[in-house]
């Protein structure tokens, strides 16, 4: 019975769809009879099946009814499913223009804490990444990133700031990832994904950004390999 309820039928529909199905052919007073709906509303109750082409009329000398193909029922199913996906699919739309208006794609911070939880929101880059680096800190973590991302076929170049304070980290660093070559640098640390990210360290003000825009990454992607092209290999 819930069954039928769920295709869309009414309660006395049910009742009487369930009576024609167990006694097979009725006329309208049987039908009335073994189902429990009143003969004041059997006939309504009959054209509106009939009407949906679940019930058919047999003109026998006094009108009795039966069941159409259960093939109908399939076929209510089917555009119920098919009205259901529209709305799904209606949803989705909905979704997205939600998430372009709610989601900010930039996330701001300050300090030290402020940095390593932005970091956390970076996503693992599947091809390429780039840097730009104000003290290639040796942080086992990154270094470790790296080697992996390296084993796993990932492409890494950097821009390095080369002086005094930074020398021997940079050593260090090129004997893990050898694409790096020197860029002057006044207090910026900028890292791009393959994932629409930019994350960019301004240092002198310990403060820290994540762009989630893809064109905006595709444009720093662009600057970054033209300047990595023109900028002096370390020796």
């Amino acid at each position: 019975m819930e069954e039928l309820k769920e295709l869309g039928l009414t309660k006395n529909e049910s009742k009487v769809y369930q009576t024609l199905l167990n006694h097979h052919k009725l006329g309208s007073g049987d039908t009335s009879k073994f189902s429990g709906v009143p003969y004041s509303r059997i006939y309504e109750v009959l054209d509106s099946l009939e009407q949906k082409g679940i019930v058919r009329i047999i003109p026998e000398k006094t009108k009795k009814f039966v069941l159409s193909n259960p093939e109908q029922l399939l076929e209510i199913v089917n555009k119920k499913e098919e009205n259901l996906q529209r709305v799904k699919n209606k949803i989705k739309e909905i979704k997205k223009v939600y998430g372009s208006k709610e989601e900010n794609p930039v996330s701001i911070g300050y300090g030290k804490k402020a940095f390593h939880k932005i970091a956390g929101e970076l996503k693992d880059s599947k091809k390429t990444s780039y840097a730009i680096k104000w003290l290639s800190d040796l942080d086992p973590q990154f270094i470790g990133s790296v080697e992996r991302g390296l084993k796993e076929g990932k492409k890494y170049k950097a821009l390095v700031r080369y002086d005094e304070e930074t020398k021997e980290n940079v050593d260090e660093w090129l004997k893990v990832q050898p694409n790096q070559k020197k860029f002057a640098n006044k207090g910026v640390a900028i890292g791009i994904t393959d994932q629409g990210q930019v994350m960019i360290g301004l240092i002198k003000s310990n403060t820290t950004l994540l762009i989630n825009d893809k064109p905006f990454a595709d444009i720093m992607k662009r600057m970054f390999l033209e300047t990595y092209k023109n900028s002096e290999k370390i020796k």
